[in-house]
């Protein structure tokens, strides 16, 4: 049977009377993994922070393994914080070596030596880094150095662990290096995991359950291709101006005038070789920059001025012989287009 080990209940957070994030319920389940997904803004990482008990929510309650917080004194909750560990984007190693760093949090405990040989032993084994003890931090690369980090947490063995954008900034290889550590963490030691991440084939990749924040609020669809810019009226027809390419315009149907998100199912996207002629008012030519492939179908990254997912079966890619660098088009109808 699944056990809850944390729980939050309208839960609010307010920056300059504004609420920046509001969350009615959510329910993160022992030894599973989370992604919480969403644009720059959306809230993510205000979250992460208050479920790892490092901010305060102005309202609402935090529940651990069935403790009510809100009420607890400050040691109380240190100790609590003390199961968990969170490991941000900016998270920074020490200028000595990576023995020294990831026995940090071990020394903070009162760990003793012994101890802390054989955590830091299993630390570096788990990240596929065994041996690494005498490398000082100034050697690694970004990969390992992210790695390093994530060892730091794990020899904690904490029972939350917390990762905000984990595989940011870093080469492929090593995010794949990084996906298989996350996995392992939950498979291995039972850890639950919440990371927060903008690649939703990542999110869907990981995680047993994805939670999608914008403005702070969750939606229960997971949006694809999702912008923000303005909705504006020409001629009676609606087009959303994406932000920051206010060149880029889409139709779309809406009776909403001004700023705005939009998503647009991958799948409602039609890829073809040549320009079409269709009722759909939304044609873009681009080429194609990323495959990934998922099962029985493979999504296509495609650059067309912005950067567009569309998915097609495996069949279908296999047919048009589709590679990195073709060129494609992308069709879709303005009716498709979801506004928030």
């Amino acid at each position: 049977m699944d056990k809850s080990i944390i729980r939050v209940k309208n839960l609010q957070k307010i920056y300059n009377n504004r609420i920046i994030l509001d969350v009615d319920h959510l329910d993160f389940q022992e030894s599973k993994i989370y992604a919480i997904v969403g644009p720059n803004g959306s809230g993510k990482t205000t979250l992460l922070k208050i479920l790892n008990l490092l901010e305060k929510p102005d309202t609402g309650q935090i529940f651990f393994q069935g403790q009510e917080l809100t009420n607890k004194s400050r040691p109380e909750v240190l100790k609590i914080r003390r199961k968990m560990t969170l490991i941000d984007q900016n998270s920074f190693l020490f200028h000595s070596t990576v023995y020294d760093n990831i026995t940090y949090g071990l020394k903070v405990r009162s760990v003793p030596t012994k101890d802390q040989r054989d955590k830091v032993k299993h630390a570096l084994k788990m990240v596929g880094l065994s041996g690494f003890e005498d490398r000082r931090a100034n050697q690694l690369s970004g990969g390992e150095a992210k790695r390093v980090v994530i060892a730091r947490g794990l020899v904690i063995e904490p029972e939350v662990f917390f990762l905000d954008e984990p595989t940011v900034s870093i080469d492929q290889r090593h995010q794949d290096v990084l996906e298989r550590i996350i996995r392992d963490i939950s498979d291995e030691i039972r850890t639950t995991v919440i990371l927060t991440t903008h690649d939703l084939s990542q999110a869907y990749r990981l995680a047993d359950e994805v939670v999608s924040l914008l403005e702070g609020r969750i939606i229960k669809k997971v949006p694809e291709n999702l912008f923000r810019g303005v909705i504006e009226e020409k001629n009676g027809v609606k087009y959303f101006k994406v932000f920051g390419n206010i060149k880029f315009t889409i139709a779309i149907v809406s009776d909403k005038v001004g700023p705005a998100y939009i998503s647009i199912d991958s799948k409602d996207i039609i890829l073809s070789y040549e320009q079409f002629q269709s009722s759909a008012r939304n044609t873009f030519s681009g080429k194609i920059i990323k495959i990934i492939e998922q099962n029985h179908l493979v999504k296509l990254e495609v650059d067309v001025g912005i950067f567009l997912v569309t998915t097609i079966t495996r069949e279908s890619f296999q047919k048009m012989n589709l590679n990195l660098g073709r060129k494609v088009y992308l069709t879709f109808k303005a009716s498709v287009v979801e506004v928030y």
